[in-house]
Formats: C-alpha cells, structure tokens, sequence
C-alpha cells in the first residue's frame, strides 16, 4: 500500500517526458502546480496528470455509499479489484497518473515505527498509475455530507525483497507504460492487461531509513529524503 510519498522537483520536471510536442498547451499550462513536497499525505490537494494535462485533485475518495457504511476515506484501490462495480468505470475511463520522487513505508523497530523511502534506481521521476473520481460526483457531492471525491492510487501485490513492509505497492509504470494508461483510446481489457504486466519490478529500486519526522503530517523538508544511520 501506500499513504505517503515524495514530490521534490517543481515546473515541469514531472511532464516534460510524457510529452511528444513540446509546445503542447495541455502540459505546458499550470507549471505552478508543482511545489515540492517532500511528504504528500491523503486528504491534501495534490497535482496529476490527466489526459488533458495537469491538475489539482484532493487524495482520496469517499463516495455515497462508503459514507453510509460510515468508513473511512480511501486512497488505494486494488488492481486485482478493477472488474467490481466500485472500480471499473474509474480502470475504463478515469486513469490518471501520480508523479513523484518515490514514497515511504514503515517497519516497526525498537516499539516505534521506522520510517523508509523508496526510490527507483533510474531515480525520479516516477509515475504512479492513479483513478480520479472528480467527475463521478453526481449528484453533486455536497447532496452527500462526508463525501470525498479525489484520486487514488492503484496499487498491486508486493513482491518477495521490496522491505517486506506490507503485501502490496504502488503500481508504478515505466514512462512509455503512463503514457498507455493516460490515453483516453486505451480500453479498460487493455488498461488491466499493462498493469498487470507492469515493467518495474522490486529489483528496479532501492530503499534506506530516514528520519521520523516524516512520520507526522504536516511535517515537509528535503531532509526527508536523506539516509539516516540511526
């Protein structure tokens, strides 16, 4: 899984390499989107990048009937979920992709939590493969109080090596996988078939501890990046 990550580069840095005209409006518009943040948490507007270009969207979707559940906000969504009738729609027409530097997980250590990033060894960026349920609010989402529409991040099975901190990751695609993802002809059969086919796998990145102060939210500084020994 994943509920924290890492957006340390700003402009353009993050859609320059999905673009094939250089010129193009749709990606050279609104590069002030991209303030670094070096411990991006759910519930907080984050920039994605949509088919027609970068946006600001909330992380996090609680539609109407997770509110009448009375259940949390979700910010993950399985890949092996992506048939129910929660998720398809969002797998056939609403793909987006979630840039960053790499994110965190945690290992318990001594009765507290060690916190780690994780990082591609290619180094950033990265492009997590997201759903956006911004246009699903209808009726409108304030008709539902508690309600939640935002993006979340597709996530899928762990493999053996990658820390060994939870049974699942972010789904993380190579840059010619995003840009599959973020075309709007890609059909949901092939859509599910690139992710579960995906080109990164644990042997493509690395990880150290760093320190706990990225442990609280609200907390942002590079230093959260950096290896730390003890």
């Amino acid at each position: 899984m994943c509920g924290r990550y890492s957006r340390g580069q700003k402009d353009l840095f993050y859609v320059e390499p999905l673009m094939t005209d250089a010129n193009d409006p749709r990606f050279r518009a609104h590069a002030e989107m991209f303030r670094p943040s070096w411990n991006v948490s759910p519930g907080t507007k984050q920039p994605i990048i949509g088919p027609d270009g970068p946006r600001l969207e909330m992380w996090g979707f609680r539609p109407g009937w997770q509110v009448a559940r009375k259940g949390a906000m979700i910010i993950n969504a399985r890949l092996d979920k992506a048939s129910s009738s929660a998720w398809k729609t969002l797998f056939r027409s609403h793909r987006v992709l979630i840039p960053a530097d790499g994110w965190y997980e945690w290992l318990p250590a001594g009765g507290r939590k060690q916190p780690y990033f994780i990082q591609a060894n290619s180094g950033p960026p990265v492009y997590f493969a997201g759903l956006s349920s911004a246009h699903l609010d209808s009726p409108p989402a304030n008709e539902t109080p508690g309600a939640v529409f935002g993006f979340v991040m597709v996530t899928a099975p762990a493999e053996s090596g990658m820390l060994d901190v939870h049974d699942r990751r972010p789904l993380v695609l190579t840059t010619e996988e995003a840009k599959v993802w973020l075309d709007p002809q890609t059909t949901f059969e092939e859509a599910v078939h690139l992710a579960s086919h995906a080109g990164k796998s644990s042997d493509d990145f690395h990880w150290h501890k760093v320190t706990p102060g990225v442990n609280r939210t609200g907390n942002d500084s590079p230093s959260f990046n950096d290896p730390v020994e003890h």
